[in-house]
Protein backbone atom coordinates (compact mmCIF):
# COMPACT_ATOMS: atom_id res chain seq x y z
CA UNK A 1 0.00 0.00 0.00
CA UNK A 2 2.74 2.27 0.64
CA UNK A 3 4.34 1.61 -2.53
CA UNK A 4 1.13 2.53 -4.59
CA UNK A 5 0.83 5.54 -2.22
CA UNK A 6 4.32 6.70 -2.66
CA UNK A 7 3.75 5.90 -6.93
CA UNK A 8 0.92 7.92 -6.94
CA UNK A 9 2.81 10.71 -5.27
CA UNK A 10 5.78 10.51 -7.62
CA UNK A 11 3.03 10.44 -10.50
CA UNK A 12 1.72 13.94 -9.32
CA UNK A 13 5.02 15.33 -8.68
CA UNK A 14 6.64 14.11 -12.06
CA UNK A 15 3.36 14.83 -14.37
CA UNK A 16 4.95 18.46 -15.14
CA UNK A 17 7.78 18.69 -18.02
CA UNK A 18 9.64 21.04 -16.06
CA UNK A 19 10.81 19.23 -13.33
CA UNK A 20 11.13 21.40 -10.30
CA UNK A 21 13.61 20.89 -7.89
CA UNK A 22 11.04 21.28 -4.92
CA UNK A 23 10.23 17.48 -3.91
CA UNK A 24 6.48 16.54 -3.62
CA UNK A 25 7.29 13.23 -1.23
CA UNK A 26 10.56 11.78 0.04
CA UNK A 27 10.79 9.27 -3.18
CA UNK A 28 10.51 12.57 -5.24
CA UNK A 29 13.87 13.85 -3.69
CA UNK A 30 16.01 10.35 -4.56
CA UNK A 31 14.21 10.83 -8.33
CA UNK A 32 15.46 15.10 -8.70
CA UNK A 33 17.30 14.81 -11.63
CA UNK A 34 16.54 11.67 -13.67
CA UNK A 35 15.73 13.42 -17.03
CA UNK A 36 19.20 15.05 -16.15
CA UNK A 37 20.87 11.76 -15.66
CA UNK A 38 18.71 10.06 -19.03
CA UNK A 39 20.51 13.30 -21.38
CA UNK A 40 23.96 12.96 -19.74
CA UNK A 41 23.55 8.95 -20.86
CA UNK A 42 24.77 8.43 -17.31
CA UNK A 43 23.74 5.28 -16.45
CA UNK A 44 25.04 4.51 -13.88
CA UNK A 45 24.01 7.68 -11.81
CA UNK A 46 20.35 6.80 -13.37
CA UNK A 47 20.92 3.48 -11.48
CA UNK A 48 21.87 4.93 -8.30
CA UNK A 49 18.60 7.28 -8.36
CA UNK A 50 16.54 4.17 -9.24
CA UNK A 51 18.05 2.26 -6.50
CA UNK A 52 17.89 5.18 -3.83
CA UNK A 53 14.43 5.63 -4.64
CA UNK A 54 13.57 2.18 -3.46
CA UNK A 55 11.00 1.55 -6.78
CA UNK A 56 11.22 -0.30 -9.77
CA UNK A 57 11.64 1.55 -13.10
CA UNK A 58 8.36 -0.13 -14.13
CA UNK A 59 6.04 1.23 -11.63
CA UNK A 60 6.92 4.83 -12.11
CA UNK A 61 7.68 5.27 -15.83
CA UNK A 62 4.38 5.86 -17.08
CA UNK A 63 4.57 9.15 -14.20
CA UNK A 64 7.65 10.11 -15.35
CA UNK A 65 7.85 12.65 -18.62
CA UNK A 66 11.29 14.55 -19.84
CA UNK A 67 10.88 17.90 -22.13
CA UNK A 68 6.89 16.49 -23.04
CA UNK A 69 8.36 12.50 -23.94
CA UNK A 70 8.46 9.36 -22.07
CA UNK A 71 11.93 8.11 -20.98
CA UNK A 72 12.88 6.20 -24.03
CA UNK A 73 12.09 8.79 -26.50
CA UNK A 74 13.91 11.54 -24.49
CA UNK A 75 16.63 8.61 -23.92
CA UNK A 76 16.66 8.61 -28.36
CA UNK A 77 16.39 12.46 -29.02
CA UNK A 78 19.67 12.93 -26.64
CA UNK A 79 21.17 9.96 -28.10
CA UNK A 80 21.61 8.33 -25.03
CA UNK A 81 22.14 5.00 -26.09
CA UNK A 82 23.40 3.59 -22.23
CA UNK A 83 20.23 4.58 -20.62
CA UNK A 84 17.79 4.01 -23.14
CA UNK A 85 19.03 0.58 -23.76
CA UNK A 86 18.59 -0.10 -20.08
CA UNK A 87 14.75 0.90 -19.84
CA UNK A 88 14.22 -1.10 -23.03
CA UNK A 89 15.86 -4.07 -21.23
CA UNK A 90 13.98 -2.73 -17.85
CA UNK A 91 10.62 -2.68 -19.17
CA UNK A 92 8.24 -5.23 -19.98
CA UNK A 93 8.09 -6.34 -23.38
CA UNK A 94 4.10 -5.96 -23.75
CA UNK A 95 4.82 -2.00 -22.71
CA UNK A 96 6.32 -1.48 -26.34
CA UNK A 97 4.34 -3.43 -28.40
CA UNK A 98 1.58 -0.69 -27.18
CA UNK A 99 3.38 2.45 -26.83
CA UNK A 100 4.38 3.14 -30.13
CA UNK A 101 8.13 4.08 -29.94
CA UNK A 102 9.27 2.11 -32.20
CA UNK A 103 7.12 3.52 -35.05
CA UNK A 104 7.95 6.93 -33.11
CA UNK A 105 11.87 6.08 -33.86
CA UNK A 106 10.96 5.04 -37.62
CA UNK A 107 8.96 8.51 -38.27
CA UNK A 108 11.66 10.73 -36.19
CA UNK A 109 14.64 9.40 -37.53
CA UNK A 110 16.07 7.36 -34.78
CA UNK A 111 15.05 4.26 -36.53
CA UNK A 112 19.32 3.13 -36.64
CA UNK A 113 19.65 3.89 -32.69
CA UNK A 114 20.51 1.20 -30.72
CA UNK A 115 17.58 1.59 -28.39
CA UNK A 116 15.07 1.36 -31.35
CA UNK A 117 16.98 -2.15 -32.11
CA UNK A 118 16.27 -3.52 -28.24
CA UNK A 119 13.02 -2.40 -28.69
CA UNK A 120 12.55 -4.36 -32.05
CA UNK A 121 14.54 -7.40 -30.36
CA UNK A 122 11.88 -7.17 -27.53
Amino acid sequence: MKTLITALTLVIGFASASFTHTAQAAGADALNGICENVAADNKSRFRKKLKESGMKLRDIYTGISCGGENLVRYAMTNKAESVGSYIVKRMPASHFAASGDLDWANTSGHADSSIASSIASR
